[in-house]
């Protein structure tokens, strides 16, 4: 079973942040490359962000099923078994509201792909840190206040 790292908000550390209270933001990051995630994870969460990691969509799937809310999922694209775009899609039935920022060397996405997801923001690999913290921070001021998770939906 894959080991699930929980990064908790604390004091931001740069100067850019907007507030010097901490708030109750909750980032879902997911990758299949521990790497890059755990890099992505540790990142936001010294900007103060409260992460939660999974390394595939049915790990993410679970966590969106437990937690209350979700502020934003950032998400790989080309993942094994499931790809970020079917996540997307999996994880909007629980948090519809959630912003989704997806990650990838290449987007092969046409329209037709992404039709009946909401507003989903790219960002091309390779992308500097400060460009990560920029959009995070862009989404999460654009989105609804305080997204929340609805029932599974039953079959």
């Amino acid at each position: 079973m894959p080991v699930m790292k929980v990064f908790h908000r604390h004091q931001p550390k740069s100067e850019s942040s907007h507030s010097a209270f901490p708030s109750a933001e909750t980032l879902l990051v997911v990758d299949d490359d521990r790497s890059v995630r755990e890099l992505e994870a540790e990142i936001l969460s010294q900007e103060g962000y409260s992460v939660l990691q999974a390394d595939s969509a049915a790990q993410a799937l679970r966590l969106a099923g437990e937690a209350a809310a979700i502020h934003l999922l950032i998400t790989d694209y080309s993942m094994p078994e499931v790809n970020g775009l079917e996540l997307a899609r999996r994880f909007r039935a629980v948090h519809p509201k959630t912003p989704v920022l997806m990650v990838s060397g290449s987007f092969p996405l046409s329209p037709d792909e992404t039709h009946g997801l909401g507003e989903i923001d790219l960002l091309p690999k390779p992308f500097g840190l400060s460009e990560l913290l920029r959009r995070v921070r862009t989404l999460l001021d654009a989105a609804a206040p305080t997204p929340r998770r609805t029932a599974w939906p039953c079959h």
